[in-house]
């Protein structure tokens, strides 16, 4: 990786692009989101925030997707 290099991340919640190391990442296992901070495969990132958390649990579609989930 470069110097100097800031990974970005886009937020599920809200859509806006920040810096890897203020998103939290969610993976999902057996059937719920769970906060990984490292680790391989499918993830999401998410705000601290209540707001974006919310709104990522309210909207499964955006999960499926992102998850690759069928139904």
């Amino acid at each position: 990786m470069k110097r100097g290099h800031v990974p970005l991340r886009t937020c599920r919640g809200c859509g806006s692009r920040r810096p890897q190391k203020e998103l939290q990442r969610l993976v999902y296992r057996q059937g719920i989101l769970v906060e990984s901070e490292k680790g391989m495969g499918r993830a999401v990132y998410c705000c601290r925030s209540m707001m974006c958390w919310k709104r990522l649990q309210k909207n499964k579609k955006i999960l499926k997707r992102a998850f690759r989930l069928q139904g």
